[in-house]
């Protein structure tokens, strides 16, 4: 439990202390006053203002966020003390606003990128050791392995279409879920014809979870390439696209009612798996914080009041419009944000209680 808890201070310090981070620049880059920058939420156990600075430097107890506290700016705090100061957020444009609400998203995808980066440095890329469609390794009480497949087959067709490379004989069984294909292998010179069905899958591999591929229980020797600066750079773009890929068919999934319960949580799901990735090493710690900062990234940016995109979708309206909201129609909307925030909060952790204890 305490390795757990440790884990997860590390995880989300990290992600939040990036994104606010973002804001914050973002922020003083058109002159607007950072009143206080926290690391955590209330109650607060540690200040600190260094000198000629008008921000204050926080950390909260509580590891569940932070946030940075501009002037001039209508947030959760539902502060409505505008003056019209040059350094208040309220008196930039449009576009400056959305620059500054919009920074804490792109840091994070930037800290994603740079933790893939970091695992291509640390690992490499594993990619197959040949392009031969001979299969190497069979997984016990797979679809192959039923129907009898060894490891050493090579194969020559599928469906009396010829296969000639691994990658050509992956997409054909890809595309194939649920499907009996007729599979002719080259078994040490003899020809040998078995009709096996595939078993289907969420599409991992491309990011793709709202769509099923084909499975066979197969697998390829991998070898481990090292990776250049060129290379590394490829991967970290890649590995970045294919999280953002991931979560973005993830959240529909959840929002088109596709997703069980069980696979949803909050920060109870998230801690204990920040504690079994840590246990499990380097690597899984980091692939999961870059996931969890895409994710934060992904739910930050939703339209929804009191989160970023909320920020951005008023003062769109508000361009569209012509003209600002009154402080009293976007203290309502902040309202109903909050409100909305809470509740799916409660739900989650609620989920989780009864996930862990019963």
């Amino acid at each position: 439990m305490i390795y757990s808890i440790l884990a997860f201070i590390v995880l989300i310090g990290v992600i939040v202390f990036v994104h606010e981070l973002g804001h914050y620049l973002a922020a003083r880059s058109v002159g607007v006053t950072v009143e206080q920058f926290s690391v955590g939420m209330p109650p607060t156990v540690y200040n600190y203002k260094p000198k000629n600075s008008d921000t204050v430097f926080s950390i909260g107890a509580l590891p569940l966020g932070g946030y940075v506290k501009m002037k001039g700016i209508l947030d959760e705090s539902m502060d409505s003390g505008f003056t019209g100061a040059d350094d208040e957020l309220e008196s930039k444009t449009p576009l400056q606003k959305i620059w500054v609400m919009s920074a804490g998203v792109i840091m994070n995808i930037i800290l994603a990128f740079l933790l893939f980066v970091a695992l291509g440095a640390i690992n490499g890329e594993a990619v197959p050791a040949n392009t031969t469609t001979t299969i190497d390794y069979v997984a016990e009480n797979g679809p192959a392995f039923e129907g009898g497949v060894n490891p050493g087959d090579t194969v020559v067709s599928v469906n009396d279409t010829a296969v000639n490379t691994w990658d050509d004989f992956v997409a054909i069984i890809e595309k194939s879920p649920n499907t009996e294909l007729a599979i002719l292998f080259d078994r040490n010179g003899q020809k040998i014809e078995k009709n096996i069905t595939t078993v289907s899958a969420p599409d991992i591999s491309t990011g793709r979870v709202d769509r099923l591929v084909g499975k066979l229980g197969i697998g390829k020797e991998m070898q481990v390439n090292n990776l250049g600066l060129t290379g590394l750079l490829r991967y970290g773009y890649d590995q970045t696209l294919w999280s953002m890929t991931l979560m973005t068919f993830s959240l529909k999934m959840i929002f088109s009612g596709n997703v069980g319960r069980d696979d949803v949580g909050s920060v109870i799901m998230i801690g204990q798996m920040a504690g079994d990735a840590a246990q499990a090493g380097l690597t899984p710690f980091l692939t999961l914080m870059a996931l969890i900062s895409v994710n934060l990234a992904f739910i930050n940016i939703l339209p929804i009041p009191a989160l970023d995109g909320g920020h951005i979708m008023v003062i769109l309206i508000e361009m569209l419009l012509g003209r600002s909201l009154s402080v009293k129609t976007r203290m309502r909307i902040q309202s109903v944000g909050m409100y909305l925030l809470l509740g799916l909060m409660a739900f989650l952790i609620i989920n989780d209680i009864l996930r862990v204890f019963f």
